[in-house]
């Protein structure tokens, strides 16, 4: 069973909360107290918003599961395979999102790296020094741009790793 380490830094391309990609879902099941069919039972906020423990939603048409944690706020992507590639975390993580010390509740124009916003879906990207997106991870804030309000708070970040099998 894959212990979290609310503490645990942020690693783009890596993981989170001492988890980390590639893990498989069979190692978090034991934590599992809910499971609900997405086949029988269509997503919906509630579903995230109304659970109290670690409940497993099987997205469906074999598209994956994904295990949500209420304290703190983790959701774990598994793909089709059954192997973790998205950890988001919210409310509750107490681990480094970004170098310096930036963490959950941290003002977004404390991250020491360029932004960007894409403000289709109100997430900051890191960009390199060409403006390119580097992939991997992404912060959830107030959806403006760092120049208009660097003071708002970082409510999650999402690390990813969309190459594992």
């Amino acid at each position: 069973m894959c212990k979290i380490n609310i503490y645990g830094k942020a690693e783009i391309g890596k993981g989170i909360a001492g988890i980390e990609f590639g893990n498989r879902i069979e190692e978090f099941l034991p934590l599992v107290k809910t499971i609900v069919d997405g086949n029988k039972t269509p997503w919906t906020t509630d579903i995230f918003r109304d659970n109290e423990s670690v409940l497993m939603y099987i997205v469906p048409n074999n598209n994956g599961n994904i295990i949500y944690f209420s304290e703190p706020e983790l959701e774990l992507g598994f793909n089709e395979q059954g192997n973790l590639d998205v950890i988001i975390a919210g409310k509750g993580y107490k681990g480094e999102v970004f170098e310096g010390g930036v963490k959950i509740g941290s003002r977004i124009g404390d991250i020491n790296h360029p932004l960007i916003l894409d403000d289709t879906e109100d997430v900051h990207y890191l960009v390199d020094k060409d403006g390119e997106v580097i992939h991997g991870i992404y912060f959830v804030a107030d959806g403006l741009e760092v120049d208009d309000d660097p003071d708002q708070k970082i409510q999650e970040v999402r690390v990813y790793n969309y190459s594992i099998d």
